[in-house]
């Protein structure tokens, strides 16, 4: 058995490839040796479309060829793929996976694992003039010119360009002639099938940081994720064995799976579409729109009881509309008297053609002078100025709204793509919404590696961009109350992975502005409906980001939840950033000493 190792990591990495050495066996009794001869490493340096592959037909690993991994400064892809211990005797280079191959203006990557029933030649032939052609004499790589051909007399240029379905069918139609376990790369894409006859077993998992375990170990190999470099990288194995002590799951006999940028894009088992608990997770991101369709059909298969309700967890279909009221009170207690102090209270609902406020009350104890405007960003604020003296401050609102869906924005709904271009004068009117937050340089530097990564799994299709970053924090981040301060920034929750609403938005605003995508930070309330699991987002104001989309507008997206903004989602007051749409603030000039601070929610639907 040889075993298949292939990577994709969501942004340019370096792993630490460390071959085992094994003692060699005599070759003069081969049946009884195991398969430790011949390795080799493939991979797209700088993830260009050329190709690099490194092999050692004689040795197990206990080489200066295998050695030489560890300290390659070129070793540094999105992709690689491994075919290691192939062979019980010596074979020539040429006959050693993986396989490399040029073809519409990309280099190829082919690893096999398995044997062509005899007569492969015949049952697949090349033709008479074809235009791939092995160097060598293996099944394996006649089966690589084979799929090459195929591709050609398809005029497939990538292998976005085949039907996921329809790749899967050549794959069928080798696999009933032998075995078949492949991993195949076209430098954009890599894919993963496991035999239909369960001949060996292939597994894959999904790594996401901070990596817990930073040494992925069987016998043949241990891939480091140790490069101090590279702390941040999300990264989908695929492997002959498990490498790790938990979260690998086995791939059915005649599974087909596609990746790209460290997630599933493709998955010919309608069981495994969608986002999945725990590490090993796979997704549908694609914006390709072949691979997309064949996705939603499978999906509009399934049966409802298995139908996905919504990354949101949110009950229940989007409804159209919805009248909802809000009920907060707000407490402040002062360990000594105060005697004034000014506030700026951001608690009533906007009002547009997608929300009308049908009612509002502002109940404050002790009174004031409070007069209404509207801030510099469009918000209903109140200032509020107190002058008699207090230990406690309440600020009670009540707000009935009715809510519109704005309408959806799908993959490939507009056919904008990143980078965005503005006119000078929109670029002016937009600034405010257009600078990241001030980060260190490395911190910014690695935050957009990861906004590329979207960029690159989705063909730069702007609203492919848009939704995978909304669903892969939702899905990729944990929900962790007390993680998180207000002085947390994008980039603390980029390496922690976890946070509460304000940390998901503000990580996406600083990755969409990374992206030249204006972005605002919106505080409203959320109707989570009386069974929803997480009632934490109902007892508090929720928070959610809006992104500026050419000929669309301002257009609001929940990474908390995973969704777009519906009929559920009161927006209040929108900003550069927290601050800018904090529900109360305000200076005391005089006492007060040690704050407390209690803050209730309700949401309820009326009617």
């Amino acid at each position: 058995m040889s075993e298949l190792v292939a990577i994709s990591f969501d942004a340019n990495a370096s792993p630490r490839i460390e071959l085992s050495k094994t003692r060699r066996m005599r070759e003069s009794a081969p049946s009884a040796s195991p398969a430790i001869y011949g390795w080799g490493v493939g991979w797209y340096p700088a993830s260009e479309r050329g190709a690099a592959v490194l092999k050692d037909p004689g040795s197990g690993g206990d080489s200066q060829v295998g050695a030489a991994l560890r300290d390659w400064d070129r070793f540094r892809s999105t992709l690689f793929v491994c075919h290691l211990r192939g062979h019980r005797r010596r074979r020539s280079e040429q006959d050693l996976q993986p396989f490399v191959r040029s073809y519409a203006g990309r280099h190829w990557i082919f690893a096999h694992d398995g044997d062509l029933d005899r007569g492969w030649a015949e049952r697949f032939p090349l033709g008479d003039d074809p235009s791939f052609e092995p160097l060598g004499r293996s099944d394996s790589e006649h089966a690589f010119c084979w799929l090459l051909s195929r591709l050609h007399a398809r005029r497939a240029r990538s292998l976005s360009d085949v039907p996921a379905g329809e790749l899967r069918q050549w794959l069928l139609e080798l696999n009933a002639k032998g075995q078949l376990n492949i991993t195949l790369s076209d430098g954009d894409l890599l894919v993963a099938y496991r035999d239909a006859t369960a001949h060996d077993a292939l597994y894959w998992t999904r790594l996401m940081p901070p990596h817990e375990i930073v040494d992925l170990r069987s016998d043949s190999v241990c891939i480091g994720l140790d490069a101090p470099e590279d702390p941040n990288r999300t990264l989908l194995v695929f492997s002959s064995t498990p490498l790790s002590s938990n979260g690998w799951q086995p791939l059915d006999p005649g599974q087909l799976m596609i990746a790209r940028r460290g997630s599933v894009i493709w998955d010919s088992d309608p069981d495994q579409l969608g986002a999945r608990a725990g590490a090993a997770q796979g997704t549908v991101v694609s914006a390709n729109p072949v691979l997309h369709s064949e996705v939603a059909q499978q999906q509009a298969a399934l049966e409802p009881s298995t139908q996905p309700t919504g990354s949101t967890g949110i009950p229940g279909a989007p409804r159209a509309e919805r009248l909802l009221e809000v009920v907060q009170e707000t407490v402040y207690r002062y360990e000594e008297l105060v005697e004034r102090s000014s506030h700026r209270i951001l608690l009533k609902p906007i009002q547009d053609k997608f929300q009308f406020l049908e009612s509002f009350e502002l109940d404050l104890s002790p009174s004031g002078v409070c007069v209404e405007y509207d801030d510099v960003f469009g918000n209903n604020a109140f200032a509020v100025e107190i002058s008699s003296p207090y230990t406690e401050l309440r600020v009670a609102s009540r707000a009935r709204v009715r809510v519109c869906a704005p309408e959806a924005i799908e993959g490939r709904h507009r056919q904008d793509t990143i980078p965005l271009v503005w006119m000078p004068s929109q670029r002016q009117m937009l600034q405010a919404y257009l600078l990241p937050m001030e980060l260190p340089e490395t911190q910014l530097e690695e935050l957009s590696h990861f906004a590329m990564s979207f960029v690159e799994r989705n063909d730069s299709d702007l609203v492919g961009v848009l939704l995978d970053m909304n669903e892969t924090i939702y899905r990729d981040f944990s929900y962790v109350t007390g993680s998180t301060t207000i002085a947390s920034t994008p980039f603390d929750v980029f390496q922690s992975r976890q946070g509460v609403c304000q940390d998901f938005a503000n990580l996406m605003i600083c990755l969409a502005r990374l992206l030249n995508v204006p972005a605002r930070y919106r505080m409203g309330y959320l109707f989570t409906g009386a069974d929803y699991e997480n009632k934490i987002q109902s007892e508090a104001s929720h928070a959610w980001l809006e992104l500026y989309i050419p000929r669309v507008g301002w257009h609001g997206f929940d990474p908390t939840n995973g969704v777009q903004v519906r009929s559920d989602h009161i927006r209040v007051a929108a900003g550069r950033n927290y601050r800018d749409a904090t529900p109360t603030t305000g200076t005391i000039y005089r006492g007060g000493g040690t704050e407390t601070l209690s803050v209730s929610v309700q949401v309820s639907e009326v009617g």
